[in-house]
Formats: structure tokens, C-alpha cells, sequence
């Protein structure tokens, strides 16, 4: 009988081997196969016959999600849906669900939110969806066994088995021990080929986490540890650059990447296996790039999809880590930059984006900053979040919603109508400066040279107090002045948070701020016209808040412009 199913695996295993370039018939066949009742019996057999709860999970849930859930109703990312499994509508894969919300109720992430809501009955109601969940979804499906929700789904599950077990009947540990194997073997198989960014991270976690939890049940679940472990080392030292930071260059991705490999290390000393020296690296270099993209209120600054996050998860993720590394000045591979001084923070985008494969979410914003002053955001970029509408997180991409400077309404990076990213911002250069406790930044990209022979370079001099921010935007023209270009139109932008108040003053010369706590900035500029424009803030979760910008309008003639700025605390 083994023998008999060793080669229908050989043919599934094609299917996952597909690339995403091949023609629509064969993903469809692929399809197919996987969720055919010969693809569900290959992936039924040898069930493990012993199960190892592995270091139950350490995150605090949201017990007001956790009540509501209790009550009927899953909220993600800004979407509530019911989940009430005694009705002839399952929720796993509901039609018209959207895809965000199918993805994080099949996630079971949520099972924390229940652990924690302080409801009574709250385990049995969470036994009642697995097993539903179990009866269900048994067989394939492209919603909820897609590679990245079942990693995580299985990492749930393994990690709340000791507290489901405490409301469960004595056939539930069969039931749950024979739906994850099936799971593992799927996930053993679709891992063969197309790794990449964090899902990478997740994929091999939830391996290594079954195996650990099947460990003692075999030697064969020895050896894919080992092997799970390899292949999480070798990824990590290719995905974590040696500065510390991720290859989507994304705040919030730094954020779970770290938390994943924390999770791994836990894992692994619960069952007294030693932590791979690798991995423990990654970790001394993920947590102080993490403390370099706080602001002064704990948030994220918001480059390449990220929004400002869950301040206390992140102190949460940081005090466990147990790094005490202060955050560093500059990320030299990744071209992020950072200047404090007094309670003044300016963070920068001073790199190239993210290569292929890493760049489904990254933004073209080069050289575009962030300024906040002790716990309040004065200049930001627009940010976004998960749940919002796909055409709002596309904008959010645009050059224009980023503190930088657009040329002819013109993205400094392609981003394609795949989302990937093309004709990228290349030859980002920056240089560092410090002189008697004043700090500056000379940066530049050529992401504007092939459409109009334009060098975008940025001076930024911050003093030694934090009260003056000073800069400059330079538009180089030509290359070959017996070219005649067009003038082109700049616009210097620079987003204000939602909090802040913002009035035209000096005869429209200059813009005063105002933050919450009543202290006041203001912004000069000479070189070109100032103004005040709408904009839109996505920077916190489920929330979209009208803002301003401050908008310094020109045109870049033939032999080059340069614009000058000043951005000063006002006292009293």
C-alpha cells in the first residue's frame, strides 16, 4: 500500500512546482488535482499516533474580539462577518467573503482573542469551529489550505491544544492530531519550490512546529526537523540583511519577522533542542532596526505598506527578544537614516526599493521622511493598512503619497499594474555628516533620469537642539544641454499628521502647525510657491482621516532648480 501511493505523491507534487508564469490551463489542472479524493487520500496517510503540545502561545489576544466572536460576529481588518457554525452557511469559505477576512478566519489567530476574552465556554466554542473547520474543509481548497493561511492555522492550533484540550471530549486529540498531520503533509510538499519574503518565515515555522510536535513519534519527523531548521537558517541570512532589516524594507513586516523567529526559538527550547546560532543572529539584528522605526509615540513610521501598529505588542516583541541594542543612526545596507536630536526624530528613506519577489507591497517613495516631535507625528508619509479598499492601497504606493518631491505627477519608481515594482529609482546615494552636534543627510536618485533626464537630490540638516530642520531639493537638469526639455512641474510635498493644525501665514510666505499639545512649527521656503493641499491619512488601522500637506509648487527649467526649506519650533 505505501508503495502504491509513493507515485501519485510524485505527480501531486508536480502540481505545486507550477510557476505563477505558466499558462491558465495548467494551474487549473494543478487545481484539480490537488483537490481531488486521490489528492486527500495521499495526504491522509500515516497519521501520527502521538502528539506534543508545543510552547503555548505567549501573545496577548483582544478580548473584545474574543466576546464578539462568542456573540457571532468576526471582525478583521475592519470587516465583521458572521461565524456561527450551528447554520447552513459555513464561513471557511463563504461566497462573496472578502478575501482579507477568509484569510484571517482560516488563520485561527483569533483563537487567542477567545483564550482571553474571559468568557465561560470560551474553549468549547473554539472546539466547536476546529472540528467544524475539520468536517468541512477536510479536502484542498485554493481559500482556506492557500500555503500561508494553513502555516499559520497549524501554528495556532499546536500552540492552543493544551487550553482547547480543557473543554474537549476524549476523541478530539484523534480528530485534531489527524486534520494537522494532513495538513503537514500538504505543506511538506508546497514548500518544495517558491520561498520568498515572510511567507518563507511562516511556512518553515509551522513545519518546524509540527515536527516538533510529532517529534517523539518518529524518526522520520526527526530528520524533516532538521531539515525545517536548515532550510529557516539559510533563508534568514539571505532575507535579513546585515543591517537588520527585512527585504521588503517594510516596518511592519520587521515587526512580525522577528516575533515569527522569537516563536521558533521558544518552540524549540520547550523541547530542549538547542536554537540554531543563525537564528539567534537574525534576532540580534531584526530588534534594534525594529527600536530605529519607532517615533517618538511608539508607532511605526510608515514606509512600504506599514501603518503605525500595536505599540504594546511591539514592546511586548522587544522585551522578549532581549535585546537592549539602542536603535543605530543609519541601516547602510537598506539606506534608511535616522536623525535625533533634543526631542526632534526625522527618519528618511534614503535606499534602493526592494528587488523582485520583495516588492508586492513596497511603495515608491525614495527619499521621503518622517519628523516627529517627542510623542507627537508632524511629517508623515500616507501609509496604509490591510482592510483598505485595494484602490486606496494602490494610491498609498504613488510617489505623491509620500513627504518627497514628484516630478510631472510622475511615480519615481514604476509600479506596474501587477504590483510589482519596474524602472525602480536606481543610484540612491546618500552621504552622512556630523558637525558639533548638528546632523546632515545628502541624498539623491536617479529615478526620474530616463523619463526626463532629472536628478532628484535632498539636503537635510538638522541642529543640534532639534528645533531647525533645514532642507534643500535640488532638480538637476539635462545631462545634454543641447537636449531641449520641456519645463516640468515639481510638487514638494510633505504630509501632516491628522492632529496637527495647519494655516497659510506671512502672506501665504509660510504654513504655521500646530500639534495637540499646543506647541507650534513653522515651514518657510523660498524657490518655489508654497500652499496647502488635502490629503488623506491611512496610517492607523481601519481608519482613513482627512489631513493637509503642505505643497511647494514649480517648474524645473533646463539648467536645474534648487528649493530651499526651513521647518522651525516656534517658542512661546
Amino acid at each position: 500500500m505505501v508503495a502504491g501511493f509513493r507515485p501519485l505523491r510524485s505527480v501531486f507534487a508536480r502540481a505545486f512546482a507550477t510557476p505563477g508564469t505558466v499558462m491558465g490551463q495548467r494551474l487549473r489542472i494543478g487545481r484539480w488535482l490537488l483537490g481531488s479524493p486521490l489528492y486527500s487520500l495521499t495526504v491522509g496517510y500515516g497519521t501520527p499516533r502521538s502528539f506534543f503540545a508545543v510552547a503555548p502561545d505567549p501573545w496577548p489576544g483582544d478580548s473584545a474580539k474574543g466576546r464578539r466572536m462568542m456573540a457571532g460576529g468576526y471582525a478583521a481588518h475592519g470587516i465583521v462577518g458572521p461565524v456561527m457554525v450551528d447554520v447552513g452557511n459555513p464561513p471557511w469559505s463563504r461566497p462573496g467573503a472578502p478575501a482579507l477576512w477568509l484569510d484571517a478566519l482560516n488563520s485561527f489567530t483569533w483563537l487567542r482573542d477567545l483564550r482571553d476574552c474571559g468568557e465561560p465556554g470560551a474553549a468549547q466554542f473554539a472546539v466547536r469551529l476546529i472540528d467544524d473547520w475539520t468536517d468541512r474543509e477536510w479536502r484542498w481548497s485554493p481559500v482556506t489550505w492557500r500555503r500561508e493561511v494553513l502555516a499559520t492555522r497549524m501554528v495556532a492550533w499546536i500552540r492552543h491544544y493544551d487550553w482547547l484540550a480543557t473543554a474537549a471530549d476524549a476523541a478530539f486529540a484523534r480528530r485534531f492530531v489527524a486534520s494537522l498531520a494532513r495538513q503537514r503533509v500538504h505543506l511538506r510538499r508546497s514548500i518544495r519550490t517558491g520561498l520568498v519574503g515572510r511567507e518563507g518565515v511562516i511556512v518553515l515555522k509551522a513545519m518546524i512546529f509540527a515536527d516538533l510536535a510529532f517529534l517523539h513519534d518518529g524518526k522520520r519527523y526527526a530528520k524533516s526537523l532538521e531539515q525545517s531548521l536548515g532550510r529557516l537558517c539559510k533563508f534568514v541570512k539571505r532575507y535579513v540583511a546585515h543591517d537588520g532589516v527585512v527585504a521588503e524594507r517594510a516596518p511592519h513586516i520587521q515587526v512580525e519577522v522577528l516575533r515569527d523567529l522569537l516563536d521558533v526559538s521558544a518552540a524549540l527550547a520547550s523541547a530542549e533542542h538547542k536554537v540554531p546560532v543563525e537564528l539567534s543572529a537574525a534576532i540580534e539584528r531584526l530588534a534594534p532596526m525594529l527600536r530605529f522605526f519607532r517615533h517618538g509615540d511608539g508607532g511605526l513610521a510608515l514606509f512600504n505598506g506599514a501603518c503605525e501598529g500595536d505599540r504594546t505588542l511591539m514592546d511586548l516583541v522587544l522585551a522578549r527578544s532581549g535585546s537592549s541594542e539602542s536603535a543605530p543612526a543609519m541601516a547602510l545596507q537598506s539606506g534608511f537614516q535616522r536623525l535625533a536630536a533634543g526631542t526632534s526624530l526625522v527618519i528618511a528613506d534614503a535606499g534602493s526599493p526592494p528587488g523582485r519577489g520583495m516588492d508586492g507591497i513596497a511603495h515608491a517613495g525614495t527619499l521621503s521622511f518622517e519628523m516627529s516631535a517627542a510623542h507627537e507625528r508632524l511629517i508623515v508619509n500616507c501609509g496604509t493598512y490591510p482592510g483598505a479598499p485595494p484602490e486606496w492601497r494602490q494610491f498609498m504606493r504613488y510617489t505623491a503619497a509620500h513627504s518627497t518631491a514628484v516630478i510631472d505627477d510622475t511615480n519615481s519608481t514604476e509600479i506596474t499594474d501587477h504590483g510589482a515594482l519596474d524602472y525602480r529609482a536606481g543610484n540612491v546615494l546618500v552621504d552622512r555628516a556630523e558637525d558639533q552636534g548638528a546632523q546632515w543627510l545628502d541624498m539623491s536618485h536617479d529615478g526620474y533620469r530616463s523619463l526626463f533626464g532629472i536628478i532628484h537630490r535632498r539636503r537635510l540638516w538638522l541642529s543640534p537642539d532639534g528645533g531647525d530642520l533645514r532642507g534643500e531639493d535640488m532638480f538637476a537638469g539635462p545631462e545634454n544641454k543641447h537636449v531641449t526639455v520641456p519645463d516640468k512641474r515639481f510638487i514638494v510635498r510633505f504630509h501632516l499628521h491628522p492632529s496637527v493644525k495647519a494655516t497659510l501665514a506671512q502672506s501665504g510666505q509660510a504654513v504655521l502647525m500646530r500639534l495637540p499639545s499646543g506647541r507650534g512649527w513653522r515651514l518657510r521656503a523660498s524657490g518655489a510657491g508654497i500652499g496647502l493641499a488635502e490629503s488623506i491619512y491611512l496610517g492607523e488601522d481601519g481608519r482613513q482621516r482627512r489631513t493637509e500637506q503642505i505643497v511647494l509648487v514649480g517648474q524645473v527649467p533646463a539648467e536645474g532648480i534648487a528649493i530651499k526649506w526651513a521647518l522651525t519650533r516656534m517658542e512661546g
